[in-house]
């Protein structure tokens, strides 16, 4: 879609179509009601909801039931999306950008231009039947590829790759989960968390290897993936490959500008850059040394970025946002400082109260300090009752009152 619409002086590009994309234009509407709005995505579908991917592994259903804002919501609110239009330079002195090889000029411009999906230098990465997960197209050609097949390795415990897992898994492949690290989640769960989740995941019939790490594959006669090869010489049978180590920030076309770019581009809380009117936000955006890397943030970035270039003054202010995993028929939820949560039996700093029940896959760790609650880690059927646990933090209120909510 690219009908033109005009309005006032102030014309507002906005690079990249994702989560912090589409807030950037919601709030630049709202902000500047007559600003001339283009909003370029490097792919051809409108914004969707990406943490929904792997719900449609194995399904037949349409994209549109992941759309998170269709055509007629573009056209109402007067915004241009430019589809299949990848941006490949931004001239900051004259306010230009290129895209398609065609020049577009800003008075403000919003870099929301996102991560794209790791892949590691494996051994013979190249050969068909492996994939990494990150687009609607990826789930098509994964999806065909599913058809036939009896075994499937998934490689990386995060978010995308417990869940391409567990849904590869219900459709009856077998299904085996590389991890890297010596656990699962082990940045989100103390080690008791990680045993409790992983006795629920090898109790659906997945194999779980941690601390393994991944050298390459081999081809079958028509070079495709027939197996994968671990660093310790093993070989896991695979007609399907998923690789979902994770992502990094698209920043390639930043290189030569004069933002601060260290892996992310560098804003203060306004979301803006070194460079005059523009502003940054989501994955490519690192607030004052801070990286979130996660979609509710990307959101919320996305709006002040949008909100100021528009002309507003608004303000980001650092969410205390839960982790929550929904998958292998069971709930993780994790809150507050991570040395807190991940720490040990109560120590000198903190106080920590624990209920495990290994048959259930069920646990809970309450975090305390000074006699304020300051953090929890949830699996299971405690994990149903976060909404009403994560208002409780940085209170005062005591464990026999925590336990009613989570257990009553």
């Amino acid at each position: 879609m690219s009908k033109n619409y005009t309005g006032s002086s102030r014309q507002i590009l906005i690079v990249g179509n994702g989560a912090a994309g589409l807030s950037a234009a919601k709030a630049a509407r709202v902000q500047d009601p007559e600003a001339a709005i283009i909003m370029f995505g490097a792919d051809n579908y409108l914004p969707y909801y990406r943490l929904r991917l792997c719900d449609y592994i194995g399904k037949s259903e349409e994209f549109d039931k992941l759309e998170i804002s269709n055509e007629e919501w573009f056209e109402k609110n007067r915004i241009q999306v430019k589809l299949s239009s990848k941006v490949t330079s931004i001239d900051a002195v004259f306010r230009k950008i290129r895209a398609n090889d065609k020049e577009y000029s800003y008075d403000s411009l919003v870099l929301a231009t996102g991560s794209t999906p790791i892949m590691p230098p494996f051994d013979n990465k190249e050969l068909m039947g492996i994939y990494t997960i990150w687009t609607w197209k990826d789930v098509i050609e994964i999806n065909k590829s599913l058809t036939d097949a009896q075994n499937a390795v998934i490689i990386g415990g995060g978010l995308l790759g417990l869940e391409a897992a567990h849904k590869i898994s219900e459709m009856g492949i077998n299904v085996s989960l590389i991890e890297a690290m010596p656990r699962l989640l082990p940045k989100q769960l103390d080690e008791k968390g990680s045993e409790i989740f992983e006795g629920k995941v090898r109790s659906l019939g997945i194999s779980v290897f941690c601390g393994k790490s991944v050298e390459g594959f081999e081809a079958d006669k028509n070079g495709h993936v027939a197996q994968v090869r671990l660093a310790d010489g093993t070989l896991l049978k695979a007609d399907v490959v998923i690789v979902a180590v994770g992502v990094k920030p698209n920043t390639g076309i930043f290189s030569d500008s004069v933002m601060s770019v260290n892996r992310f581009i560098n804003v203060n809380e306004k979301m803006e850059t070194g460079m005059d009117g523009v502003y940054a936000a989501g994955d490519v955006a690192s607030v004052n040394g801070s990286w979130f890397g996660q979609w509710s943030v990307a959101g919320k970035q996305g709006q002040v970025a949008g909100t100021n270039a528009a002309g507003g003054n608004a303000v980001y202010k650092a969410m205390d946002v839960p982790y929550i995993l929904s998958t292998m028929g069971t709930r993780v939820v994790c809150s507050g400082n991570a040395d807190a949560i991940q720490s040990g039996n109560s120590q000198g700093t903190y106080e920590i109260d624990q209920k495990i029940d290994k048959e259930q896959f069920s646990y809970s760790k309450l975090v305390f300090r000074n006699g304020l609650f300051i953090g929890y880690i949830l699996v299971g059927e405690p994990a149903k009752s976060f909404n009403k646990l994560q208002s409780l933090i940085n209170t005062g209120v005591n464990v026999e009152t925590v336990y009613n909510i989570l257990y009553k």
